[in-house]
């Protein structure tokens, strides 16, 4: 497909019913063309020429249309041509040079338009210096037309690629959000399916454990456990797939805590919990679940806290642990911590001065 094909393909489909329909007003403006027939007494072979020249006009403006742009100029030169051979013939020529303007503007470069149109202006004052034909008729529309149609022409070819270059820019932002959620899916998933994966391996230790012991009862429980673990991580998983967190960031806070607990930690919980917009809290809710899996599955302490904390304009939540870690190596949990709160203007820092310890700061502009 022709540039001007698709250039006019996608005008029509951003256009209004009303615009497109209306657009054969420009193809009604050629029949100017046929208007000396009325008032010239032209002998029935000069007609029949006029007829076939108005024929290869409707044939060249076709070949226009469906040519690249940087071809174009073949056959505008050849409407060019055919305007100069029908002058001697009908000063309806002068028609045909409104058209070349038009395309001059729409399929050329600014530079060749300006040149195009300077030189078919100098070629329609010679015709009318040679064939004497009225000004009115002749001279001023074929003037007229080149200048004035072929500004047009180039204001259309600048809004079209306005149009496109907006369209491009549309879909390349669609592109872009689609990868910014596919990833942020895919950390989302990762941070649960980790977590629920790591409790999954605990409980079924301990199971194994006390099955090896001949303790059925408590084996029994940790199987119930595992099974309320898998039924809670699926609507988690749900959950968030659709953005959504339903038991809120207390209940979340309060839940981690128990599984702590649970584990053999002690647990001391400081500050006053916010209550925070759906996205910072869903973000809030996923780093809070990467970093205490990781005290449950690296940390050699018995101890953890968790601070939250209004320092000036931030909220800052402190998690810390007793363990003595040799160093922190972020992975894909830390870097998807990370990258959430990035979209939220926060930050977070860890030390292993005293244990491992993990700061999560957010401004308070982002929670509420």
């Amino acid at each position: 497909m022709s540039s001007l094909n698709k250039m006019s393909r996608c005008l029509q489909e951003g256009e209004a019913p009303a615009m497109r329909k209306h657009q054969w007003i420009w193809w009604v403006f050629s029949l100017y063309y046929f208007i000396p027939l009325f008032y010239i007494d032209y002998p029935w072979w000069k007609i029949l020429l006029i007829f076939l020249a108005f024929l290869a006009f409707l044939f060249i403006c076709v070949t226009i249309a469906v040519t690249e742009f940087d071809r174009a100029w073949l056959p505008i030169s050849a409407l060019v041509l055919l305007s100069v051979v029908t002058s001697p013939l009908t000063p309806g020529a002068a028609t045909f040079f409104s058209y070349v303007g038009f395309f001059m503007g729409f399929c050329l470069t600014t530079r060749q338009m300006l040149i195009g149109v300077g030189l078919s202006v100098t070629l329609a004052f010679l015709l009318h210096l040679q064939f004497k034909y009225a000004v009115p008729t002749y001279l001023m529309p074929a003037v007229i037309g080149l200048i004035t149609i072929g500004l047009v022409g180039r204001m259309e070819r600048l809004r079209i690629d306005n149009k496109l270059a907006s369209a491009r820019s549309e879909e390349e932002i669609r592109h872009l959000a689609t990868i910014a959620e596919r990833e942020r899916i895919a950390r989302d998933l990762h941070d649960l399916l980790g977590h629920t994966l790591s409790s999954v391996v605990l409980k079924a230790e301990l199971a194994d454990k006390l099955l090896q012991q001949n303790n059925l009862d408590a084996a029994r429980q940790q199987m119930q456990d595992l099974h309320k673990i898998a039924r809670e991580s699926l609507s988690l998983v749900r959950q968030t797939v659709s953005g959504y967190k339903h038991r809120g960031l207390t209940d979340e806070v309060m839940q981690l805590c128990d599984k702590l607990r649970e584990q053999g930690f002690s647990v001391h919980l400081s500050g006053e919990i916010p209550s925070v917009p759906p996205k910072a809290e869903t973000a809030l809710i996923l780093a809070l679940t990467e970093l205490t899996t990781n005290i449950m599955r690296h940390s050699k302490g018995n101890h953890c806290q968790l601070q939250f904390e209004q320092l000036n304009d931030k909220l800052q939540i402190t998690v810390a642990d007793n363990g003595r870690p040799e160093a922190i190596t972020p992975g894909n949990g830390l870097t998807g911590i990370r990258e959430r709160l990035q979209a939220l203007a926060g930050e977070i820092y860890s030390d292993i001065e005293q244990g491992c310890r993990f700061v999560i700061t957010l401004p308070l502009e982002a929670i509420q």
